[in-house]
């Protein structure tokens, strides 16, 4: 268990008690064996080092300790049936007795059913604290009583220096064990819930975005490093502090405003963008959440975004015939891509990164009647939500301070006759999703700010690299849209699948760069490289190694050591246990011990011969006997 509890005991026995229940149950427990204010000082004590979530005490020393320490305290107060034990015993010591109690207007003892019970009367002291506990012990010695039940460790000693005799109350093992038992939940929730929001915490004061988190008494709670580097004031000078009490012109505009006491509401000034959402609890308001965004930031990076698709010019370069393979995969897939081509349905093209999903979107863009049209292309991916929106979608006049005159059109519309090109998908939020749909089914688009819809003419061509069927069982994208999407599909393979393909992309790769080299001049070592590496990041790693490699010859380095860096920076991905291998006579097999190759080879057998023992016992030269019984002791082929 990572957290400690602390419990506090009156009589020597009842710490007994709690130790060897705690020793039982395994319960990580401090005790403190004294009662009412001095007990909670020693609670504090402890407190103060730290990791402990919760007290267990009772009565007037619960109490005592409330007003020192702040953690919850679960009370182990006596029952009736363990004061009325005590009533007993102390009846076989004396005549006259006397009931030290601490009244819990809350909770009060049915003294008349005990009294009844028990036979005989009993004179109750209530006390509040100590001071009144020793006047009451002096009431108990003037009125002659012989035993005194309760008070604790501290109490019965005077007791008996008055000449009484002493009787503690027996708290029940039943007892002490729901004591533990609540205690110990409570810690657990307070652990968690410290945990949840210390992660909420470090997501707040990692955003770009300044948040304030407003209570409902009016008290800022939350207000992170961004707020005080935009409003020019530390976060030790706010938080705690009723918004009224702020000294700071913007903040006090801000925090005065109506719609800190209404919904979900967006103003602008004139240089911020500032959004206010309640906090509720079922249907109670808790609290506000006021983020604020600088219009000149979300300017800089929209200038950027525009400068980017300008550089591209909404062209598409590529054809078809730009793709250099010999593969019958890729010749299948291109021939599928350029019969897509002809139509005007939504196409989804799947593949991992590195690919070449874009040149395969802008072949089918040249090979289609939209060819004289626009190609846009963006990245989903790259943006944050608000401004995806407005890439995609452009804005209104008056959208927000700082839009644009006549407002501007979006990438939709820029696209328009033409085709769109969505990068990662897979990765749009449930907004954009939603307002996607729209613009799939009814092939039209409302600007943000905007108040009425236009009609565009485009071709959608969607790529991920994830299986957005996934998604969508796991609820972070629509099935809606994925259907709509996913009118025609192309999977594009990896490069470790079409292998046969790299001597020719080398060989262009090399002309781009109009070197005296090529795929010919290559040494045996390199082409071994070349075709047996796995190409985690496929055609765009393999340029990348092209153009090193074209730099390493002129610097003379050796191709050992060229080929050791690379797999060191991969760790040498292993291929997955169905992919082809380079050549029908080979095998790709990673160095281990004896033990692991021979698991490697005996899985690529097995894909190769589509789980044929037969075939694979008689090309290893095995017999199936022995073949059987390397699968059935080995986990990995159950």
């Amino acid at each position: 268990m990572n957290y400690k509890i602390i419990m506090t005991s009156p009589y020597p026995e009842m710490t007994a008690s709690i130790r060897k229940l705690a020793e039982e149950l395994e319960y990580p427990i401090t005790i403190i064996e004294d009662t009412m204010m001095s007990a909670a000082k020693k609670v504090a004590e402890f407190v103060a080092n730290g990791g402990y979530e919760v007290v267990i005490s009772r009565a007037g020393t619960a109490q005592a300790i409330a007003t020192m320490v702040d953690l919850p305290i679960v009370y182990c107060d006596n029952n009736d049936f363990d004061v009325m034990q005590a009533f007993l015993r102390a009846k076989k010591l004396g005549e006259r007795i006397g009931f030290l109690t601490y009244p819990e207007d809350a909770f009060p003892y049915r003294m008349d059913l005990m009294l009844d019970s028990v036979g005989f009367e009993v004179v109750q002291l209530p006390y509040r604290n100590w001071e009144d506990l020793m006047k009451q012990i002096q009431v108990a010695a003037d009125l002659g009583l012989d035993v005194v039940v309760g008070g604790g460790v501290g109490a019965q000693t005077l007791v008996r220096q008055y000449g009484m005799k002493g009787m503690h109350i027996a708290t029940s093992e039943r007892t002490i064990k729901r004591s533990f038992i609540r205690a110990a939940e409570i810690a657990r929730y307070r652990i968690a819930a410290r945990e949840k929001a210390e992660r909420l915490n470090a997501v707040i004061h990692v955003s770009e975005e300044a948040i304030l988190l407003v209570g409902e008494h009016g008290q800022i709670e939350t207000f992170n490093p961004a707020a005080e580097k935009l409003f020019g004031i530390s976060a030790s000078l706010v938080i705690g502090s009723k918004f009224q009490e702020v000294a700071h012109p913007k903040l006090q505009y801000l925090l005065n405003r109506e719609e800190l006491n209404t919904g979900s509401n967006t103003i602008t000034t004139e240089d911020l963008i500032v959004t206010y959402e309640p906090v509720q609890v079922e249907s109670k308001k808790v609290g506000t959440v006021i983020t604020c965004r600088e219009i000149s930031k979300i300017q800089h990076l929209e200038n950027q975004i525009r400068r980017e698709l300008h550089a591209k010019g909404l062209l598409a370069r590529f054809h078809f015939r730009d793709i250099r393979y010999v593969s019958e995969k890729m010749n299948d897939m291109i021939q599928r891509a350029s019969f897509f081509a002809q139509t005007d349905s939504t196409i989804l093209i799947n593949g991992e990164s590195g690919t070449g999903k874009e040149l395969i979107a802008q072949g089918i863009h040249n090979s289609s009647k939209r060819k004289e049209g626009a190609f846009v292309a963006i990245n989903c991916a790259a943006l944050p939500e608000s401004l995806l929106e407005s890439e995609l979608f452009g804005y209104s006049e008056g959208a927000f301070t700082g839009a644009k005159k006549g407002g501007r059109m979006g990438l939709f519309e820029m696209a328009n006759g033409g085709t769109i090109f969505l990068d990662e998908i897979g990765e749009i939020s449930p907004m954009i999703q939603a307002r996607l749909l729209r613009v799939v089914q009814e092939k039209e688009v409302m600007r943000v700010g905007g108040d009425r819809v236009i009609p565009v003419d485009i071709r959608i061509v969607a790529a991920t690299n994830r299986n957005l069927w996934h998604l969508v069982k796991k609820g972070e994208f629509r099935s809606d849209l994925f259907f709509r999407l996913s009118v025609l599909r192309l999977e594009l393979p990896p490069l470790r699948e079409r292998r046969e393909d790299i001597p020719v992309i080398v060989d262009s790769f090399l002309e781009k760069k109009g070197v005296p080299y090529s795929w010919a001049t290559l040494s045996e070592k390199m082409k071994h490289f070349f075709l047996s590496y796995f190409w985690p990041g496929n055609i765009r790693e393999l340029e990348n190694i092209v153009e090193r490699y074209r730099l390493s010859i002129q610097s003379f380095t050796e191709e050992s050591h060229f080929i050791r860096e690379v797999l060191n920076e991969t760790e040498f991905v292993e291929p997955p246990a169905d992919s082809e291998s380079v050549f029908e006579d080979q095998l790709m097999i990673k160095i281990g011990t004896m033990e692991d190759m021979e698991k490697q080879i005996i899985m690529q057998m097995l894909n190769r011969y589509e789980q044929n023992r037969r075939q694979v016992a008689e090309s290893l030269g095995i017999s199936r006997t022995t073949l059987w019984k390397k699968l059935s002791t080995t986990e990995e082929f159950q």
